[in-house]
């Protein structure tokens, strides 16, 4: 902007150094002092022209001078207002790097805090990493137990199966030697023979089933004292793999809760608690397993009762959901998880919610956004601390119809932590 000031001033200089007029000679003069007598009439009518003329271009340039002035004054102003701005927005522009700083100086300390907590929560997974170590190390002793009790039963089994085949051998050595002494009297005295072969034969019948009901008992003793035992030691198994399988699965969840609420540092103490609690309650054996899934398998457009009942059972162990009423039963004090996934028809709006003894919980939306969407979902999910016998089910806020198919859309879940 200086510099077009500068060209400015020297253009002007230009300008005014050489108007200079031609009829006068390079002198700026305010009037002509010439010889008119000396010209004809036809000269001097050019020479009136060529001063017009001349007259014209002075007041012309005159008024681009002061025109370009004027440019010079607003662009100086321009110039000066564009100064004032660039150092507002300099000093703005500082301030705010200052505050990024505290800010960013402030983040590392929240980084350097979060970094402790996860180094605490490390050290406790560890630590639960060493209790399943031991927990495993049990269940192994505890099948080498079982195995040895089995093959003392198989042993004891062989032992009294062999001591009846004894008997049964010894049984057949008698029945020859009374064979051989019922000819020889037969050879003697008919009629005697007769009736005490009759009489032997009978005793004989009488013994040889009973011998048979007594193996047919031991063998069905046997056969069920061995189903018994295969079905606990199955039992066993099954129970010993879901307890480790579901510990497995408890810790993944666990980890994966507890990268979670490092974002929620408030109630990461309190479920930390809560899942050595059930860890512990697990390797003592008072660990009891409550879990469902319900669903709905048919759509209704027109549904406004107030209990909405899952009749498809697709998961209940513990017993506590009844598809009949459509209610939870807690079978055992503890902390439960529910939740509830419900699609609207069409259209159609309903709101259903999460209740507890009566009193609603949480509450889930599928409406219509006013956009004329079809088939909208929602959801929801609670934690509650139960007591033995409370009761939970879904319930109907507002609107009508649900949607779901054979394979359920609507569903209601819930488990023991």
């Amino acid at each position: 902007m200086k510099r077009l000031s500068c060209f400015s001033f020297v253009v002007i200089s230009l300008f005014g150094s050489h108007a200079f007029s031609v009829l006068t000679d390079g002198n700026i003069k305010n009037s002509t002092d010439l010889d008119f007598g000396s010209l004809d009439t036809k000269h001097v009518d050019v020479l009136r022209q060529l001063l017009n003329q001349e007259t014209l271009i002075r007041m012309t340039l005159v008024k681009n001078v002061h025109a370009l002035m004027k440019d010079m004054v607003s662009l100086q102003q321009s110039l000066v207002s564009s100064e004032s701005e660039m150092s507002s927005l300099k000093d703005t522009t500082t301030r705010e790097i200052t505050e990024l700083k505290k800010e960013v100086r402030s983040l590392k300390l929240e980084k350097n805090r979060l970094s402790s907590k996860v180094t605490r929560y490390n050290e406790n997974i560890e630590s639960l990493k060493e209790n399943l170590t031991v927990v495993d190390a049990s269940r192994r002793v505890f099948e080498t137990q079982l195995l040895q009790e089995k093959e003392m039963f198989e042993q004891n089994t062989s032992g009294i199966l062999a001591d009846i085949k004894t008997e049964v051998r010894y049984l057949s050595i008698t029945l020859l030697d009374l064979h051989k002494h019922s000819l020889e009297i037969e050879k003697n005295i008919p009629e005697l023979i007769d009736n005490r072969y009759e009489l032997i034969s009978g005793r004989l019948n009488n013994s040889l089933e009973a011998y048979n009901t007594e193996l047919r008992s031991a063998n069905d003793k046997l056969s069920l004292a061995l189903t018994d035992l295969q079905k606990s030691q199955q039992t066993m198994t099954d129970s010993l793999s879901d307890h480790m399988n579901n510990t497995m699965e408890d810790l993944q969840s666990e980890l994966k809760q507890t990268q979670y609420e490092q974002l929620k540092l408030s109630s990461s103490v309190s479920s930390l608690e809560v899942f050595r609690l059930n860890l512990t309650n697990r390797q003592c054996g008072v660990f009891i397993k409550v879990a469902f899934t319900a669903g709905i398998t048919s759509s209704d457009s027109s549904w406004s009762g107030s209990t909405l009942i899952f009749p498809k059972i697709i998961f209940n162990t513990g017993g506590g959901y009844n598809p009949t009423t459509g209610m939870f039963t807690g079978p055992v004090d503890g902390h439960y998880v529910f939740f509830v996934s419900v699609q609207s028809y069409s259209t159609k709006e309903i709101r259903v919610d999460i209740v507890w003894n009566g009193d609603s919980q949480v509450r889930t939306f599928a409406n219509d956004n006013g956009d004329n969407d079809y088939y909208e979902t929602g959801v929801n999910l609670v934690v509650l601390r139960l007591n033995q016998g409370d009761k939970v089910w879904i319930k109907r806020y507002y609107g009508s119809g649900y949607v779901s198919d054979s394979i359920p859309v609507t569903t209601f879940s819930g488990f023991l932590l």
